[in-house]
């Protein structure tokens, strides 16, 4: 019997973005562990997991992969261990950026790939302080529209892009990177 091993993906922060990324990878088979402080987090999550999953299956001409495991975790931490997906979804502030992106980069597997869903933000400012990061900007809502700019290092993009056509996304590669991509 073959048997595909699950994935895992981690999202940082349970907003609107980052419940869409949860859903995204969720609804495609996915575990994903959240990280998110907000002591609302799990409601917000249901909110739009019950829109992605009236909506989602709509897009597809193949029925879904049996949904993954979703668990909220007590620690960036320990919601990046073992994940190959890392999903920095925060708020659009560079110095709160940082300091996510530093813990994420140390705790990270090395073939971990390491992205962030700013819109305003480049990799290289991302990267300043010595974090391993590439720019997944998606569309809103993440679960149902399929359109990603990604932008940064070139090999970890296209393995980026490799990932993301496995849970039906359209990644448009940025070539330079550019203000608000």
């Amino acid at each position: 019997v073959f048997c595909m091993k699950v994935q895992k993906a981690a999202i940082i922060g349970g907003g609107v973005i980052g419940g869409g990324w949860a859903a995204r990878f969720l609804l495609n088979g996915w575990n994903v562990d959240i990280f998110d402080p907000d002591p609302e987090a799990g409601r917000k999550i249901d909110d739009v997991l019950a829109n992605a999953r009236r909506a989602l299956p709509g897009l597809y001409n193949r029925a879904l992969p049996n949904e993954g495991r979703l668990r909220f975790a007590t620690s960036m931490e320990e919601a990046v261990k073992n994940a190959l997906w890392i999903q920095e979804s925060v708020p659009e502030r560079l110095d709160v950026k940082h300091g996510v992106l530093e813990i994420l980069s140390a705790e990270k597997a090395n073939n971990a790939i390491l992205a962030s869903s700013t819109s305003g933000f480049k990799p290289s400012q991302l990267n300043e302080k010595g974090a391993s990061c590439i720019v997944a900007h998606p569309f809103n809502p993440v679960y149902l529209l399929p359109l990603i700019e990604l932008v940064g290092d070139p090999q970890i993009c296209a393995d980026a892009a490799d990932i993301l056509h496995e849970i039906g996304m359209y990644p448009l590669r940025v070539r330079k990177e550019i203000d608000a991509h």
